[in-house]
């Protein structure tokens, strides 16, 4: 992150506000951060909706090279932040391209237009078992899960997704992230995997019929499990580069032009 962001001309600035313990986690923050020697670093917690809007907290903004968001609970986050000044600086930052965001566990959820906060104590596939909500819309039509393996949330996502199948689910496991350039490709990195759930082949999708805590039916969900250094292309939703531990091509010979004829 750092270096996309500059590296030592890096201008950082963390939200810990998501956490129960923001002020022990800016501090962690702080340390790690200041390791890569940046520029500048500056941890800001936002405690109450009058906070985001400081217009010396947006100037900020304006020249920050890397804004991220710590974990905790991703309706923090949106409920303090979303629709305020400093939610529509970010915004204007986003899209001069000047500024790398980032964010980690419920700071990577509420980066996309929507999100999940909250699972209801349902059974596994039956309708109104997650709660979803606008997020800070940084970047369209997708929806991000966190502590996607460890935590066994592949129905959530599924779930979210069959709401609307334009959403692209993307499920990040622990120690793994990913980089995504211009709202385009994906590049996965970190020790574990990221799981794509693709609705856009959908045949059934009954969710709209479904009585609340009634399973649904679904089908044609193209599942697929990303490992490090596989970039994925978020429009085509597919793989464009299948990363350095891809068996090297196949030399198996191809029939001749007279076999292929039939001659």
């Amino acid at each position: 992150m750092v270096d996309l962001a500059g590296g030592t001309n890096a201008r950082i600035v963390v939200v810990p506000t998501a956490s129960e313990n923001p002020g022990d986690r800016a501090r962690d923050y702080k340390v790690l951060f200041s390791s890569f020697k940046p520029k500048s670093i500056q941890t800001v917690h936002i405690g109450e909706r009058s906070d985001a809007g400081s217009a010396a907290l947006c100037k900020i903004i304006s020249e920050t090279t890397l804004f991220m968001f710590g974990g905790g609970d991703q309706l923090r986050l949106s409920s303090l932040i979303g629709g305020t000044p400093l939610h529509h600086a970010l915004l204007e930052r986003y899209r001069e391209g000047g500024c790398v965001i980032a964010g980690t566990s419920a700071g990577a959820a509420v980066l996309p237009e929507v999100m999940i906060f909250q699972n209801n104590r349902f059974r596994l596939f039956r309708k109104g078992g997650i709660e979803m909500t606008k997020g800070l819309g940084l970047i369209q039509d997708m929806i991000f899960d966190t502590h996607f393996v460890q935590r066994s949330r592949i129905s959530r996502l599924v779930h979210a997704m069959a709401t609307n199948p334009a959403l692209l689910g993307l499920g990040i496991e622990e120690n793994t992230g990913l980089i995504i350039e211009n709202e385009h490709l994906a590049r996965v990195i970190g020790t574990g995997t990221v799981i794509v759930v693709d609705g856009s082949a959908i045949q059934i999708n009954h969710i709209g019929y479904a009585e609340n805590r009634d399973p649904f039916a679904l089908t044609n969900v193209i599942y697929s499990v990303l490992s490090a250094g596989m970039v994925y292309d978020l429009k085509r939703r597919t793989v464009v580069d299948p990363g350095p531990t891809a068996p090297p091509k196949s030399t198996v010979p191809k029939p001749s032009k007279r076999l292929q004829k039939g001659k």
